[in-house]
């Protein structure tokens, strides 16, 4: 009888154990002996236990080809929250093409960080109307803020936005205006001068003749 006793409370003491060392691991941090951040389930610290950016090395994720943003190859199935490093450049139609980049799944496809631009990281800005009514050459500079015009045609906070059905309410991927660089590719130099863009996308200019039907100014985004 003792000896049942002593085994009783042996296979109690196991399993008190195990508990405990499940529980312990469900939050792991690597590369340092200290404990992981109380939100994260994988911390990799590296000596960087400050958080103050000390760490020299990073983390390194799957390199994959991808064949489409449509085909979950080479995986099996669409997986969401499934995140890998592309190294193919696919040849198929622009709607489905990849590029060397971080892709996420959503479920249903794959889609590129940071923007989801996919091929390309630059873009036009959406028209939009300049003001030419007040001809000032000699008067200060005029600011319109580009990034603001820009982000207004996207939000849904437009009364002649319209969305398909089923559509989110806003256009999805819009970045910061930090995150931009703002280049001016063509203006008509007859009715405008451009004196400078700020790192935020306020553009400042001068208005110089009366506009024309042919007058315009080209303005590029660049995502970082």
């Amino acid at each position: 009888m003792k000896k049942m006793k002593k085994l009783f409370l042996s296979l109690g003491l196991f399993a008190l154990m195990s508990l405990m060392t499940t529980n312990g691991l469900a939050q792991v941090a690597i590369g340092v002996n200290a404990a992981p951040n109380e939100n994260a389930l994988l911390d990799l610290k590296e000596n960087d236990v400050s958080g103050i950016g000390t760490a020299t090395k990073g983390l390194l994720l799957p390199r994959v080809a991808l064949d489409s943003v449509s085909s979950p190859a080479p995986m099996t199935a669409h997986v969401q929250g499934m995140v890998v490093y592309n190294t193919n450049t696919s040849g198929v139609l622009i709607a489905n093409k990849v590029s060397p980049g971080f892709y996420y799944n959503n479920g249903a496809r794959w889609e590129k960080l940071f923007f989801g631009m996919g091929y390309t990281n630059w873009f036009y800005m959406p028209s939009i109307a300049i003001s030419t009514g007040t001809v000032t050459p000699a008067g200060p500079d005029i600011t319109i803020d580009l990034y603001a015009e820009y982000k207004k045609q996207f939000d849904g906070s437009q009364t002649t936005f319209v969305a398909s059905a089923g559509a989110p309410g806003a256009i999805p991927y819009i970045p910061q205006a930090g995150d931009l660089y703002y280049y001016i590719t063509y203006y008509d130099d007859t009715v405008f001068t451009i004196s400078g863009i700020d790192a935020n996308g306020v553009m400042s200019y001068k208005v110089i003749d009366a506009a024309t039907d042919c007058s315009y100014v080209n303005i590029v985004f660049v995502l970082k």
